[in-house]
């Protein structure tokens, strides 16, 4: 068992190791009727809750911008977890890599914008597969130093080397450590150890624990161990309300869910950002869930919220 404060062991306790359990020995039970279940229980239970928040900020006049961006530079991932429609064996996206330039527009639109909230540098992807992550993350400070700078990556091809240079920029590194017996990959072990030995970056540093095959929410139907959702779920979703995620090419998907591209709402080659957020196509998805119903066709399949 890990015990340090850089780990997050989310099968911690009774009620989880149950569900790891279920999963391993009934998955076709477990995913076909209790997450289903689970699903719809939880959808009535944050029904309200979901509903006040996004009506709050609705109601904000002008329309406020988006309180996280995401930014895929690199749409491709090293990893083989079940659950991810975009895992090295399954994505059927064409391959993408950012331009540089594009990049520096994004970030030159953020700053004229005031952006000061939280810049993921990843979505569906692993960043690190992009030599130039680094670089980028070094950009984003320099436009955006009031923001907040998070990576979240599985940990394979972190190095002590790369570590200290991401670590320059970046306010947060999230590592999803992928082992079925829950033990650190060697990578990651290297960085913790490095982190306790020289005392550096526990702060900033999560390290959760995960297993490839877990069975999670259905990534808007697009999980390839999930089916979809029976009917669709009653609340609203905020993500159209305070996320923006860019893919490679410089379009806009709907949301993180949206891990296949299905829907676009803008394309930052042709378009601004603050064009992009306040356009139609995002006007029509939120004016869908202030009604109570998930009527767009991603949302429909999700039960995710």
């Amino acid at each position: 068992m890990h015990s340090d404060e850089m780990i997050i062991n989310i099968y911690k306790g009774i009620r989880p190791k149950i569900k790891a359990q279920f999963e391993k020995r009934f998955p076709l039970i477990y995913e076909k009727c209790i997450k289903q279940i689970a699903a719809m229980v939880a959808d009535r239970k944050r029904a309200p809750e979901v509903r006040a928040c996004i009506e709050k900020i609705a109601a904000i006049k002008p329309f406020p911008l988006f309180s996280l961006v995401e930014i895929e530079t690199i749409n491709r991932c090293n990893n083989t977890c079940t659950f991810c429609p975009v895992n090295r064996n399954a994505d059927t996206r064409p391959f993408r890599l950012m331009d540089r330039r594009l990049f520096i527009s994004i970030m030159e639109q953020l700053r004229e914008l005031g952006y000061a909230g939280k810049v993921g540098l990843f979505s569906n992807n692993e960043p690190l597969l992009d030599d130039r992550i680094s670089e980028f993350a070094e950009i984003t400070r320099k436009y955006l130093p009031g923001a907040f700078i998070s990576i979240l990556t599985n940990g394979l091809l972190l190095t002590v080397e790369k570590l200290n240079t991401l670590m320059k920029y970046i306010d947060e590194l999230a590592i999803d450590n992928y082992e079925d017996n829950l033990e650190l990959v060697e990578p990651v072990r290297e960085i913790r150890d490095y982190c306790i030995k020289n005392k550096v970056y526990r702060d900033k540093i999560k390290i959760w624990l995960r297993r490839k095959d877990e069975v999670l929410t259905n990534r808007a139907g697009q999980a390839r161990n999930r089916s979809k959702i029976r009917r669709p779920l009653r609340s609203s979703c905020s993500y159209p309300f305070m996320q923006l995620v860019v893919r490679p090419d410089g379009k806009v998907s709907l949301c993180c869910n949206d891990a296949l591209g299905q829907m676009t709402m803008g394309d930052l080659t042709a378009e601004k950002i603050i064009d992009v957020w306040h356009g139609e196509r995002f006007r029509h998805v939120r004016e869908c869930l202030l009604k109570g119903r998930r009527f767009v066709s991603l949302c429909g399949s999700c039960d995710n919220g």
